[in-house]
């Protein structure tokens, strides 16, 4: 079973869930902040089962695909545009984006060649923007190849008690022993779903739209400013730090847009003197600027 994933985070987590154990864990050095945690605390933290299976047998496709041109190669040139432009301000060197895509292409072989052989292939999938693209991306790339896919769709929350819930927006956020809970939700994706998800996202590829965003739970082109009116609507009348501000968008709102669109937004905003830098507070952080609304 070859396990399909759309994010670094997400895959990273996945590996871990595949052998998941609770022992190993809590023998690791531990880290806290705030008042320690009581044994039963901590082994209730860690408490899960694994998913089984090699932990070897994970891919990550797909790099944010609701972002930016997707008409040529997941690694072509235009992609690695989008890389440049949305990661561009964390410092990653050429090596670092050039390993980056050389492990997006030897994922995206991975998959193609289990398809081939037959393995079963089982995807996991969410509604944020960057996770429903993915989908979108791999239902294409398989199409013309007779594969077992199975999904696992992520539910927005998940009970815990009788009064209590978990609530998620993409699998980043779920914890590597609680995947083994969602396995009841497995379904398996048929010819024809696969072909209509393919056809869908030939269409998006041809108007390869700025942006793409879930609108009443389908997957749509949409300008580059879609999201800036929550942007706006959550300006403080007062001086604002950028990086608590995005923080504060992305806590309220979860919509699974990264921290990295919303700099890009509010940088434009900066740009068109609808906000003012007073100043550059940290200049090691990519979000250290002092920011006000005009």
């Amino acid at each position: 079973m070859l396990e399909v994933l759309f994010s670094d985070s997400e895959k990273g987590s996945m590996k871990l869930a595949k052998n998941y154990n609770a022992k190993t864990m809590l023998g690791g050095a531990i880290g806290y902040i705030g008042e320690k945690l009581t044994k039963a605390e901590l082994e209730k933290h860690f408490e899960g089962q694994a998913v089984g299976g090699s932990s070897q047998d994970v891919v990550n496709i797909g790099f944010s695909l609701d972002i930016g041109d997707i008409s040529g190669e997941i690694d072509g040139n235009e992609r690695q545009n989008i890389f440049r432009k949305v990661w561009g301000r964390f410092d990653f060197d050429s090596k670092e984006q050039e390993q980056f895509f050389q492990n997006q292409r030897k994922d995206m072989e991975k998959l193609l060649s289990a398809a081939k052989d037959g393995i079963p292939i089982r995807i996991w999938k969410s509604n944020a923007p960057y996770s429903t693209c993915g989908f979108h991306f791999v239902c294409h790339l398989l199409r013309n190849i007779d594969c077992n896919i199975s999904v696992v769709s992520l539910p927005e929350y998940n009970p815990i008690s009788e009064d209590e819930i978990e609530e998620y927006s993409h699998w980043g956020e779920v914890a590597a022993g609680k995947f083994y809970q969602f396995l009841s939700l497995e379904k398996q994706l048929s010819k024809i779903e696969k072909r209509i998800i393919s056809d869908h996202w030939h269409d998006l590829m041809e108007e390869n739209a700025p942006l793409r965003a879930i609108i009443n739970g389908k997957l749509t082109s949409v300008p580059e400013n879609f999201y800036d009116f929550i942007i706006i609507n959550n300006l403080p009348d007062n001086d604002f730090i950028m990086a608590r501000f995005i923080g504060k968008l992305l806590g309220e709102y979860r919509l699974g847009i990264s921290d990295s669109w919303y700099a890009l937004r509010i940088e434009k905003m900066i740009e068109e003197n609808k906000l003012i830098v007073v100043e550059n507070k940290d200049s090691s952080h990519p979000y250290g600027k002092v920011l006000r609304k005009v």
